[in-house]
């Protein structure tokens, strides 16, 4: 069953710490954290969180104090999450696949005053050591590491006095660090209330119910407690895996009853590609959620009518703690909408000066509710330039239609200039997405000396493709304005993602531009 819509004033007066005590009173013996090794339920989940928030403690670990996780995706990730929120200290998860000079940023904006860390991250860590005040509170788990002043075994139990702490609704628990695509990452300071009300709202808006075992497929720094928040509402199950290989993945969700993913579209195409091959069904998986890009109404058809499953676009950023706009559980699919927003949050779409467009016209993005957060960390200037009394600018921007569906149309950052008329990239990539022999597309600016700023598309083609930048152009000009028609196309054989799964724009401006660039093989011409 559903979580009711009666239970959000009551639940968001809680701490992640009074939940996860709710949920081991409620549901002592049914199955909560799912990892490859072990599953945890509600009551071993519980006792194991004061056990290493004893051991954080022993370490030296005081509440306010930021601990690094500088972890894979394992269960320590939750369970050290919810033990850091048990006695007062901050999770702030480290992007370990940027730059090394980014991950120092992390750190230093942070105020990191220790690290959880594994063996596969010593060389980075090494690197990192003189940017934390007490090398010796490092925490390696289930091996000793080089630097590491504490093991963390999950084999052993820990005990001892912790100081009593008692965290609030309102007490940080979590720096939440943006993913940096579109600019130097910024860490989202955010509170159980802020977790808790996301949770809520979208477990009732979106229909998650009681009995849904969830898997989430994002990276591990890419909002972990998605992987487990509804779920402590409600007292389901929740699997964490650390692979995006499709056999894998499909192995965990027929081993233990998925019944709800949340992935980006892109990853769903890879696993629907593998079943196709081996002729395999996951017959448990009744919601597919989908975020991070724009899902045409094409593709939409196709998940549903081959996973057999609700496919559920959404949006969501890190300063709105997750999922802000949804298809709701009782709203019927409109094409090509991204849905409403999710109840408990309010939005409006503005022009350049603040103002409220009218229905239909595009406009940025604004945000409010329980779950936006109020400010980033140590990044005053920043602060300012995206939070305006209570709402978060996104930068998105968006058009709303009469029903109050929202339609996503690009990043305000984005924004092509040509001739003088404003062009969203992706009005472009809509069109060419539906060329039957694309497979994916990403159109950025690009600079002719004439002309100034061009459309430049990136394709990549299903296998067996015969597409050509001519015929590519001739396609685009029967179905869009010829101002619109990318001036450059480009055809690689993978487009650069980020490790949440979204294209990494900054790495495709980044690449020369090259018009004969064509990396198939053979080379078509």
């Amino acid at each position: 069953m559903s979580v009711h819509p009666g239970d959000l004033e009551s639940l968001a007066a809680s701490s992640l710490s009074a939940l996860l005590d709710r949920a081991a009173t409620r549901w002592p013996e049914a199955r909560a954290l799912i990892g490859e090794q072990r599953t945890w339920t509600w009551a071993e989940l519980n006792r194991e969180v004061d056990e290493v928030a004893c051991l954080f403690e022993a370490c030296g670990i005081r509440p306010g104090d930021p601990v690094g996780f500088l972890l894979s995706k394992r269960p320590e990730v939750v369970i050290g999450f919810l033990a850091c929120a048990r006695m007062g200290a901050i999770q702030v998860p480290v992007n370990f696949k940027l730059h090394p000079d980014q991950v120092s940023d992390q750190f230093t904006t942070a105020h990191l005053r220790a690290v959880v860390t594994e063996q596969s991250q010593e060389a980075l860590l090494k690197h990192l050591l003189p940017l934390l005040p007490d090398p010796r509170q490092i925490i390696s788990v289930d091996a000793p590491g080089r630097h590491a002043g504490t093991i963390w075994s999950t084999h052993a139990r820990y005990s001892g006095r912790r100081t009593g702490f008692v965290s609030t609704p309102d007490t940080v628990c979590y720096y939440n660090y943006t993913s940096g695509s579109t600019g130097r990452p910024k860490g989202a300071s955010t509170t159980s209330r802020n977790i808790i009300a996301n949770g809520v709202a979208t477990s009732v808006g979106l229909g998650f119910e009681t009995e849904d075992v969830y898997m989430g497929m994002f990276s591990v720094f890419a909002h972990p407690h998605e992987l487990f928040h509804r779920s402590l509402l409600t007292g389901g199950a929740f699997v964490v895996v650390d692979s995006l290989n499709p056999r894998m993945v499909a192995d965990a969700i027929n081993a233990h009853g998925v019944t709800w993913m949340m992935a980006v579209p892109s990853f769903y195409e890879m696993l629907l590609d593998f079943l196709d091959g081996n002729d395999l069904t996951l017959p448990s998986l009744r919601v597919l959620e989908a975020g991070g890009a724009y899902v045409s109404p094409e593709t939409h058809e196709r998940m549903e009518r081959r996973f057999k499953a609700r496919f559920l676009p959404v949006w969501g950023c890190t300063e709105a703690s997750g999922v802000g706009l949804g298809m709701l559980d009782d709203s019927p699919r409109r094409a090509g909408s991204t849905g409403k927003a999710i109840p408990g949050y309010a939005i409006r779409i503005v022009d350049e000066t603040g103002v409220d467009v009218p229905p239909g016209a595009a406009g940025e993005l604004w945000i409010k509710g329980p779950s936006v957060i109020s400010h980033y960390v140590n990044m005053p200037a920043e602060t300012a330039a995206q939070f305006k009394d209570g709402w978060y600018a996104t930068s998105d921007l968006v058009r709303q239609d009469e029903d109050g569906f929202v339609y996503f149309t690009g990043r305000r950052s984005e924004m092509l200039k040509i001739g003088g008329i404003r062009v969203f990239p992706l009005e472009i990539e809509q069109v060419i997405q539906q060329h039957p022999e694309v497979r994916d597309v990403v159109v950025v600016r690009a600079e002719e000396r004439l002309r100034g700023e061009i459309p430049r598309a990136i394709i990549t083609t299903w296998p067996g493709s015969t597409l050509t930048v001519r015929s590519l152009q001739a396609y685009c000009r029967d179905r869009m304005a010829l101002y619109k028609v990318p001036r450059i196309v480009e055809f690689w054989a993978e487009i650069p993602k980020l490790p949440n799964g979204k294209i990494d724009k900054r790495a495709v401006v980044a690449a020369p531009l090259n018009p004969a660039r064509d990396d198939r093989r053979p080379k078509l011409e």
